[in-house]
């Protein structure tokens, strides 16, 4: 079962879950959503712009190692919003709550190693390639390349720090 994770706010955007998702009760004590032991991974964010409320992509945590504290974001806009900064935008506001709100101490994603947009965005929130595999896009599509991207909470904080 999905959960929604709060909605975040950026300069430019809002990031919502679905309306039919369950929200979740985060606790006053601070335990973040690994310990609470919420079932499921959150629901990907509607990715909206806040100054005419246009719906212009979405991202989320496509997978998660609980016990690894480790998951993987994927991301996807709508090609009329490229080249804005959109999607770096909506990436580092998951990114920040997968460390603080899920206690996450890394965030991975792969790209095509010929997707350039979607690398510059990877590359743009922090993250640095690791190498190249050969997996899947889709469980039933075949084997590619793909490129492994990573962030880590300590690498995060110190380029928070620096911004």
């Amino acid at each position: 079962m999905p959960w929604t994770p709060p909605l975040l706010k950026t300069e430019r955007l809002y990031l919502a879950g679905p309306d039919d998702a369950v929200q979740p009760a985060f606790l006053p004590d601070g335990r973040d959503a690994a310990a609470q032991r919420l079932p499921g991974l959150p629901s990907n964010w509607r990715v909206h712009l806040k100054e005419n409320d246009e719906p212009i992509g979405t991202v989320g945590f496509i997978g998660w190692d609980r016990e690894g504290r480790s998951a993987e974001i994927g991301f996807i806009l709508m090609n009329i919003h490229t080249r804005r900064g959109y999607m770096t935008e909506a990436c580092r506001a998951v990114i920040e709550f997968g460390f603080e709100g899920m206690g996450l101490e890394s965030v991975e994603a792969k790209s095509l190693p010929n997707n350039l947009a979607s690398i510059r965005v990877l590359e743009k929130v922090g993250m640095k390639r690791e190498g190249r595999v050969q997996g899947r896009l889709s469980s039933k599509g075949p084997l590619v390349d793909l490129d492994l991207f990573r962030v880590t909470k300590e690498a995060w904080s110190g380029e928070r720090s620096s911004r």
